[in-house]
């Protein structure tokens, strides 16, 4: 009961009651008003006109009672009128004989006349209206009082009237508020049904999208694009899962079979060299879980260490430095294009990181040079990595970079050359991304592979 009686549709409808209840009633009152000053006002100007056609009579010649007196047959004005000289009454119109002064600033005694007529009814009040004029004996005024109890009569029918219309027209708007926003949420409603059908396993549903183009419409849309990435998202997490199951099987499966060959020979003398090929194995499945948990804090968005100012070029000319002292004889040979220093603001690890997988990947496919280049580019930091390789084909670039991909011709396992678990490229781009930079890959100037790294310089 309570969520009904706070749902949307239900307060728009008390609020839009409630305001037009609140305008009727101002217009209301306002008509009111206005119907009954328009009608006082004509009652005026029909005393007003009385006035002026007696004063217009005395000074033609009439004297002041002939012409408070109209002919037999001439309707005139049923106010009474009287003309007063010197704050006495001299003459009167036949209905205000017997009355006394008629004064604006004191009521109006009932007239006590012996033909028995009815006094005046002070009821709903009266309008007093006075013209000056001149006849033979001088200055004359002449009032008129006309009662306004035939216009309250009209102005309570008018607010009879109101408050039987008045009420079927709020009821009116607050039934066709309640139609017409059922109507409008009525996908809204569609819409909540059916996300509240979407689960793991269905996320292939979507919501209904109308055709109106409106806000709804819009929200429709906007919900399905995110379906859409919880869909992908999910997609990616069980390739994700599947993959790194299938990764880290691998070097457990092969410590298995050493260990199981190792007790099964029961040879002493083999034991170091087990023990070498399990270390290898173990350094295999650390590698890939250190990868796996740092894509999964990256995904998560999980809190970052504090970012720093370090200089890219002097990061990679110690790395280079280091593989150059170490790699074997035989490896590729490593130039460093870095003359000067360039800046960048992030997060030490993780970009060394980056500078470090480029390296291996080019170590890895080069057939004996490999060229770094660092340099600031428009405020710009471009890290470019490029081998002698057999290089990348235009449609796997992008491939390259997802999880756990690795390229056909790339498989083969050399007496030197390891396989990757295919996380490193993935790592730079994420790293890259995160830091608000980002990573592709072109044809290198030697035909191999030319991988660019480009992050923001420090301010």
């Amino acid at each position: 009961m309570r969520e009904h009686l706070s749902s949307v549709r239900v307060r728009i409808t008390v609020a839009a009651t409630l305001v037009a209840g609140i305008a009727v009633l101002v217009a209301g009152a306002w008509l009111v008003h206005g119907v009954q000053g328009s009608l006082t006002a004509a009652v005026r100007d029909a005393d007003r006109a009385e006035l002026d056609r007696v004063a217009n009579a005395v000074k033609a010649g009439s004297s002041i009672t002939d012409a408070l007196t109209l002919p037999p047959g001439v309707d005139g004005n049923t106010a009474y009128v009287q003309a007063v000289v010197d704050g006495q009454v001299v003459a009167a119109s036949p209905a205000a004989r017997g009355l006394g002064l008629l004064d604006p600033n004191a009521k109006i005694a009932a007239r006590t006349s012996a033909d028995g007529r009815p006094g005046i009814d002070p009821a709903g009040g009266y309008t007093f209206t006075s013209v000056d004029t001149s006849g033979p004996s001088g200055e004359i005024r002449l009032v008129a009082a006309s009662p306004l109890g035939p216009v309250q009569h009209s102005v309570d029918a008018v607010r009879h009237g109101l408050l039987v219309v008045l009420p079927l027209l709020v009821a009116a708007v607050g039934g066709l508020t309640w139609f017409l926003t059922g109507r409008a949420l009525r996908p809204v409603e569609g819409i909540r049904r059916e996300v509240e059908a979407v689960s793991g396993s269905t996320l292939e549903r979507r919501v209904p999208v109308s055709a109106s183009g409106d806000e709804v419409s819009r929200l429709a849309t906007t919900m399905n694009a995110m379906l859409d990435r919880l869909e992908a998202a999910a997609m990616r997490q069980q390739q994700f899962v599947a993959d790194a199951s299938h990764e880290l099987r691998s070097p457990v499966a092969s410590i298995r079979t050493e260990l199981e060959v190792a007790q099964l020979l029961g040879d002493d003398d083999a034991w170091p060299a087990v023990v070498e090929r399990l270390l290898g194995e173990e350094a295999r499945l650390e590698a890939v879980i250190t990868d796996l948990l740092l894509l999964a804090t990256l995904d998560e968005r999980a809190p970052r260490p504090p970012a720093e100012e370090l200089d890219l070029a002097a990061e990679v000319r110690d790395e280079v430095a280091r593989r150059n002292a170490t790699e074997a004889t035989d490896g590729p040979t490593i130039t460093l294009d870095a003359p000067d220093p360039v800046v960048v603001r992030g997060r030490v690890i993780q970009l060394r990181r980056v500078i470090v997988n480029l390296l291996d990947n080019a170590v890895r496919h080069a057939h004996g040079a490999v060229v770094v280049t660092v340099r600031a580019v428009d405020h710009r930091a471009e890290l470019v990595v490029h081998d002698d390789g057999d290089g990348i084909a235009s449609e796997d670039r992008e491939r390259v970079f997802d999880r756990f991909t690795r390229l056909d011709g790339h498989r083969v396992r050399g007496p030197e050359r390891t396989e990757g678990a295919g996380l490193g490229l993935s790592l730079v781009r994420s790293i890259a991304q995160d830091h608000g930079g980002r990573a592709w890959v072109e044809d290198a100037p030697t035909g191999g592979a030319r991988l660019v790294v480009e992050l923001r310089a420090a301010e």
